[in-house]
């Protein structure tokens, strides 16, 4: 069983000059959640964030990590098997949000990339672990 053992907050990742984000560090693993920090012109950049308590979850066992769409359509990637890491052609996670969800054994812990920006410039959004790697523009 894989259990998280800690998560920090991260402002720029070593191996990922100008990304900021999380990680999440498992008895198996180290799962990033990554955004481009840098900023482009007169636009704000991007941000990882996550509503609940991090520190909550310690100790629990990892159970999965998916992507929902900006409209939580999570039920329609897993019934039309489309996996998020491959095509999302089909579906729109075009914009400036993106929803990770850390699934446990004691619920779900989410985290969600936004970008808040002036409509011109785009920043990469990146989830990186064993079960799901994903590149997305927001």
């Amino acid at each position: 069983m894989e259990k998280i053992l800690e998560i920090k907050d991260y402002s720029d990742f070593e191996e990922y000059s100008g990304m900021e984000g999380f990680e999440i560090i498992t008895t198996e693993q180290s799962i990033k959640l990554t955004i481009d920090s840098q900023q482009q012109c007169c636009e704000n950049w991007g941000y990882f964030w996550c509503n609940d308590d991090p520190q909550d979850f310690i100790g629990s066992t990892l159970l999965d990590v998916t992507l929902t769409d900006d409209a939580l359509n999570e039920a329609h990637l897993k019934d039309n098997n489309i996996d998020p890491s491959v095509d999302l052609n089909s579906i729109s996670f075009e914009g400036s949000i993106m929803f990770v969800n850390i699934e446990t054994s004691i619920g779900t812990l989410q985290f969600v990339a936004y970008n808040n920006h002036n409509g011109y410039y785009g920043h990469t959004a990146r989830v990186e672990c064993k079960q799901l790697n994903h590149t997305d523009s927001l």
